[in-house]
């Protein structure tokens, strides 16, 4: 189905990491430290993948800069502090996945709303840091679903867009892939279901990311970790 794919740039959360209910949980406290009303999972699940300020500012409507800044900070904290008691772990089968993948000759992306910090923490501990070639998080361009990310990661791979698969659990990850011109699937791990997946513009919904391995047969060049 992506024969003329090079490139697998993936989302983190919810994609590579089961790291959602630690999210939910993060904007719920925010919420609550500075007095708003507290979001339904749902609603929370439904910001993430934006940049950090962007997400908190869209799940307070009404507030005023200074609070919606207190609460960026509280989440920070939280997050940090939770992370450290007991560190959100990948998905079981994401390591196997993206080291195939790279063994088949793909280079390897990722598109993320995390801050470049944020990233670099993960990228410390996770054991897939190794197999990815390129990088850009929610801090450095536009949030998604602007296509801009995107392209960065096409111009540093030299791999036009119609070369790269976007691989993200939100309609924003698919909705970013359908703005840039990449091909785009859609994994059933994260925020988003079928159909509204579907609906945002996936080529593809997979169950879990090893279920890419039969979409992606190779590049013809196994280039392993060169």
């Amino acid at each position: 189905m992506f024969d003329d794919v090079k490139a697998v740039i993936f989302d983190i959360d919810g994609t590579l990491m089961d790291s959602i209910s630690r999210i939910v949980e993060c904007i719920r406290i925010s919420c609550s430290e500075v007095g708003a009303d507290v979001p339904s999972n749902e609603d929370s699940k439904s910001v993430i993948g934006l940049s950090l300020g962007e997400a908190i500012a869209s799940i307070l409507p009404g507030r005023n800069e200074e609070e919606v800044r207190k609460a960026v900070e509280v989440y920070k904290d939280t997050y940090l502090r939770l992370e450290a008691e007991n560190p959100t772990t990948l998905f079981g089968d994401a390591y196997d996945v993206v080291s195939e993948l790279k063994k088949r000759g793909y280079k390897i992306g990722i598109a993320t709303g995390k801050s470049r910090r944020g990233y670099d923490r993960v990228m410390s501990y996770v054991s897939i840091a190794p197999f990815i070639d390129v990088s850009s998080t929610g801090d450095e361009v536009r949030s998604k679903p602007d296509q801009q990310m995107l392209n960065r990661l096409s111009d540093e791979l030299r791999i036009p867009p119609k070369g790269c698969l976007m691989v993200g659990d939100s309609s924003l990850d698919i909705c970013m892939g359908v703005n840039a011109h990449t091909r785009t699937a859609g994994v059933l791990t994260g925020v988003h279901d079928r159909n509204t997946l579907m609906n945002a513009g996936a080529d593809a919904v997979v169950n879990t990311l090893s279920d890419l391995l039969d979409l992606l047969p190779g590049t013809g060049n196994s280039a392993g970790m060169r």
